[in-house]
């Protein structure tokens, strides 16, 4: 159970660097400064010769140019090394002592680097686009990363921007895609890496604003093998506002790398320079306009787009595992020919061991895992239990694995599969595809496959940090998939509609008690009880977890190891010490970042977060709904009219965007990730002295085959009660659809901004 300890430390090394409010220090500054030297960054280069674009001389904001460089590179797991390189195994060997980088280094595990450049020029036409563009972002994670940013005013003069008013960001989620590079990880409760915001002052319309920022991403594998898939890189043409000029350059080391790429909706394709030795691949594009229809958009699925994926092959030969070669790849793929395809995977792992990550995170392979596993739950009872107990449990003691080792859906699905195979319970083997990435038709890389295990009639997914049997994430419900016995290649694949979420199942229940602050009823105390269900609990419960003990009692739902179990008596007492220290630390940092959310979610200011619980983790079968609690105090709430106090109650249901002229015709579908069901229960006292006025202006109702947004408010006993549901009742609705949809949103603005009256008493 030391692998917890393990990931706990990561986690508050994570979080707390990421959460504290601070100026940028001495040491940063001095690292960024250098790095930016060292990159050489902002130099001459003619794809960013263009000072104006007079096609677009009426929108606020033009990307005059960008470009995107990937260089693939590969590297030992050692200390001494750039940072970027070594970066996870210098945390992990802190609490292990060093231990940690010999073990690596003795498993042969691999971290390939990937240095990535992107560069921008921005022109800014009106005074919306300077103060949406007046702060830039960048990330000081890793001692490689540089960041250089300058001004062109419209004179030609070039004033370059000054590090030092650089501030961390509380809330990472808050920094815009344009800032953030394509082969970075996903943010979670393991990974918060250290951003920064910097203003640029006296920007004037007509400014351009430049700047270049070069990150070092890794991916890990194992095994050294001689052929290698990078993961994808998903490439939107168009963006939130017209681009003139775009640019992606993938630069290979030698000649064992190789691209395959697949353009989509009419985006161009690569070209390649350079015959043997580094080559580079160019894509190019011109004249895109911005984005119209922005809300609710699948982009990856709607757009113009290019993916692509860089392949290492030590013998030099373009031995693609699910294709023939470039051409085949840019090809549709039939049902028959992807069953075909998975069933290869599936039947014959032994064949792709030394192919790629496809067992990533089993260090002692499939069968060996299998074996390894099986044996633990034996020596815990666990093997004896009813089927369904078994594989439930089975379930949670592979979830306690992927915490730490980060396993793949196909790494997954064998190991589940082999251990219901161990009790001889009947399943079938699921393969689909994420419906944010693409259809089971466009398949292009092997990372686009998702795998998944059905016994009765559950649906068992890859569970990551927090998932329970038989929940479907988001991006799988409802999707097309094929379905085949997990025993028998020769048996016929049927094709499958995975289960759909419904509004009863994704759900997101808020209680609020709100109290005006009795003598000057300007602040605002709220009590918020929050119970999230289903598919919804993707959007919160990371942001719960964080900076919380969560995986403390995992034992418990798989008859595990408890944390401190099989320690000598000195090692437990040492290890519960260190251990209380950081429950410490973390019930400091929470109430901060949890503080930086809330002033993110509401239009009001928070003067003061006093505590946060968390009632339930949503990580048990028995127990699926995450339930939390916070205590929140916000200023200025409240506005006078003469002896009256106008009262924004009902901005208390956050979240609700104003659809702006530009998004209200749409062309391209609508897609809300999942159907789901809001719901609001504020009620707050009447202050003495006052009666309350405007109620009746509050009860809205109104359906339709989108959703339904219906709010009812009332007084009784001197308490105003306001109960609000907002219903999305599908996934996806056509275009058609949309301006029923718009009365949804409408509605809920539209209350959202209401206020209420209340009136002294003479």
């Amino acid at each position: 159970m030391k692998k917890i300890i393990v990931c706990s430390v990561l986690m508050v090394a994570c979080c707390v660097h990421g959460f504290s409010q601070q100026r940028i220090n001495k040491r940063e500054l001095e690292l960024l400064t250098k790095n930016a030297k060292a990159a050489n960054l902002l130099k001459d280069d003619n794809d960013f010769s263009a000072s104006s674009a007079a096609k677009w001389s009426t929108e606020g904001a033009v990307i005059l140019s960008q470009k995107t460089s990937f260089e693939f590179d590969k590297k030992g797991l050692s200390a001494g090394k750039r940072i970027g390189r070594n970066f996870w195994g210098l945390l992990f060997a802190i609490p292990t002592l060093g231990s940690s980088l010999l073990w690596a280094n003795a498993n042969n595990d691999t971290k390939i680097l990937v240095e990535e450049t992107e560069r921008r020029k921005l022109l800014l036409n009106d005074k919306y686009a300077i103060e949406q563009y007046s702060v830039l972002y960048f990330r000081l994670s890793t001692e490689g990363d540089a960041f250089a940013a300058r001004v062109i005013k419209k004179d030609g003069s070039v004033t370059d921007i000054d590090f030092a008013d650089a501030v961390r960001v509380e809330d990472i989620r808050s920094v815009p895609d344009l800032f953030r590079s394509y082969t970075d990880e996903k943010f979670s409760s393991r990974y918060r890496p250290a951003f920064f915001k910097l203003p640029v002052s006296d920007l004037e319309e007509g400014d351009i604003v430049e700047y270049e920022f070069k990150n070092f991403n890794t991916q890990q594998y194992s095994n050294n093998p001689d052929y290698k898939e990078f993961s994808p890189v998903y490439y939107l043409c168009n963006r939130s506002m017209p681009v003139a000029k775009q640019v992606i350059e993938v630069v290979t080391e030698n000649d064992n790398y190789y691209i395959g790429y697949k353009s989509l909706k009419g985006a161009p394709d690569f070209t390649q320079t350079g015959s043997s030795g580094k080559k580079v691949y160019r894509w190019e594009d011109n004249n895109r306009d911005k984005i119209s229809d922005t809300r609710f958009l699948n982009r990856i699925m709607e757009l113009p787009s290019v993916k692509f994926q860089v392949i290492y092959a030590r013998n030099s030969s373009k031995n693609y595992i699910w294709f023939k070669n470039e051409a085949d790849m840019k090809k549709d793929i039939s049902t028959e020919e992807l069953t075909e395809k998975a069933k290869q995977f599936w039947f014959h792992p032994d064949k792709l061991y030394n192919t790629g990550d496809y067992t990533a995170g089993l260090r002692s392979g499939i069968s060996g895992t299998i074996k390894s596993m099986y044996k633990q739950m034996k020596k815990r009872g666990i093997t004896e239990a009813a089927d369904d107990d078994y594989v439930r449990k089975a379930y949670y003691s592979i979830r306690a694995n992927t915490l730490y080792d980060n396993w793949s859906d196909y790494a997954f699905a064998k190991v589940f599969s082999g251990l219901l195979k161990e009790k001889n319970l009947d399943h079938e083997i699921i393969v689909t595809t994420s419906n944010q990435r693409t259809l089971l038709n466009k398949v292009a890389f092997t990372q686009e496959v998702g795998w998944i295990i059905k016994y009765k009639n559950g649906y068992y997914c890859n569970p990551d940090e927090h998932l329970n049997p038989e929940e479907l994430p988001s991006y799988f419900a409802g999707n097309q998939a094929i379905r085949f016995t997990y025993d028998n290649e020769k048996s016929k694949a049927a094709n499958d509609v995975l289960p759909a979420a419904d509004t009863a199942v994704n759900s997101i229940a808020t209680i609020i008690a709100a109290t005006l602050e009795p003598v000057n009823k300007v602040n605002m105390t709220v009590e918020k009880t929050v119970e999230v269900k289903g598919c919804a609990k993707e959007s919160v419960i990371d942001e719960a977890l964080a900076l919380t003990p969560y995986m403390e009692n995992d034992f418990k739902n798989y008859d595990g190891l408890g944390m401190w179990e099989g320690m000598d008596s000195k090692s437990e007492e040492k290890a519960m010490s260190e251990f209380t220290q950081q429950k410490k630390e973390w019930k400091e940092e929470k109430p901060k970042m949890m503080k930086a959310v809330a002033q993110n979610d509401y239009d009001f200011s928070v003067e003061s977060y006093g505590s946060f619980k968390l009632l339930q983790d949503g990580r048990s079968f028995k127990k699926r709904s995450l339930k939390f609690s916070e205590n929140i105090t916000f200023s200025e709430v409240t506005a006078t009219a003469g002896n009256d106090i106008v009262l924004a109650l009902p901005a208390l249901i956050s979240g609700q965007t104003k659809i702006k002229k530009e998004d209200r015709v749409r062309s391209l579908p609508a897609d809300v990730i999942y159907p789901r069901t809001l719901s609001w229960t504020i009620s707050m006292p009447v202050p003495a002295g006052y009666t309350v006025k405007g109620l009746d202006r509050l009860n809205k109702s109104i359906s339709n085959d989108c959703g339904s947004f219906t709010t009812v408010a009332k007084a009784d006993n001197n308490t105003i009660t306001i109960t609000v549901q907002k219903m999305y009742k599908l996934k996806n609705f056509e275009a058609s659809q949309w301006p029923a949809m718009l009365a949804i949103l409408d509605a809920a603005y539209n209350f959202s901004q209401s206020k209420l009256v209340l009136q002294k008493q003479q």
